[in-house]
């Protein structure tokens, strides 16, 4: 139950967080209108990098499964990993696999094993 209310708690301060400071938060499919940060059903699985190329090493955070959350604000060009070059500014994740773990830690997804890149196409803004 403690364990619960402090994820749900965690969400809720990212959330005010994001609406402090003047973003809006939706979902990728909600609305064809650019925002400053979505939440993105993670297709694939996808690691989270401290730069936009495997070579800038992972933050340091389990690798995202299908079915996991993040929270992407904008998107950018990086290295090419086989399905394009986009890449996702992420600030939150929500582990559905590890029952439910959240956290807060920024850095890059490769958006084509996120969400096929959908996303870039106008549900974010380019960084």
């Amino acid at each position: 139950m403690r364990g619960k209310l402090r994820r749900r708690g965690a969400m809720a301060a990212v959330v005010a967080a994001l609406s402090a400071a003047g973003m809006v938060l939706s979902t990728a499919s909600a609305s064809a209108a650019a925002s400053a940060a979505v939440l993105l059903r993670v297709e694939v699985g996808a690691a989270v990098f401290n730069g936009r190329n495997l070579a800038s090493g992972t933050v340091g955070v389990p690798d995202l499964w299908s079915g996991d959350v993040l929270l992407a604000t904008c998107w950018n060009t990086g290295e090419n990993l086989g399905g394009g070059n986009r890449w996702y500014l992420t600030v939150y994740e929500r582990y559905n696999h590890l029952n439910g773990l959240e956290l807060t830690v920024t850095g890059w997804t490769y958006a084509p094993f996120v969400d096929n890149s959908a996303a870039s196409n106008g549900a974010i803004t380019h960084c």
